[in-house]
């Protein structure tokens, strides 16, 4: 005889369960982290800072060669983790009034 219910046992596929797991970890990062794009990065030259700035994350490399075109000269630069844009840029005055460095001229006028 056929049964129209469901089998009780659990038959899942350990892959299926490691699927919706990592998918549940996945949405879970995406709504905590939502917003999180800009990222604060300083440049620096002859290890003397000379510049404090913010950009999307994925937009870091390309904004080091607008820098390099525009003449800014650096060699080495860090940056910090991705967060709102508000926050990043409430960091970047607040460093650059704390350091002056060379060529931020947007914040140093006090």
């Amino acid at each position: 005889m056929n049964s129209l219910y469901l089998d009780n046992t659990n038959n899942q596929s350990p892959l299926l369960k490691i699927g919706a797991i990592t998918f549940g970890l996945y949405a879970l990062n995406s709504i905590l982290t939502k917003g999180h794009d800009t990222i604060n990065y300083s440049l620096w030259y002859k290890n003397r800072l000379v510049y404090h700035g913010i950009c999307y994350v994925d937009r870091i490399e390309t904004r080091l060669n607008e820098h390099e075109f525009n003449g800014l000269i650096f060699d080495q630069y860090d940056h910090d983790h991705a967060k709102p844009r508000e926050k990043a840029r409430a960091k970047e005055a607040r460093l650059i009034k704390r350091d002056s460095p060379k060529y931020n001229y947007q914040h140093n006028c006090y």
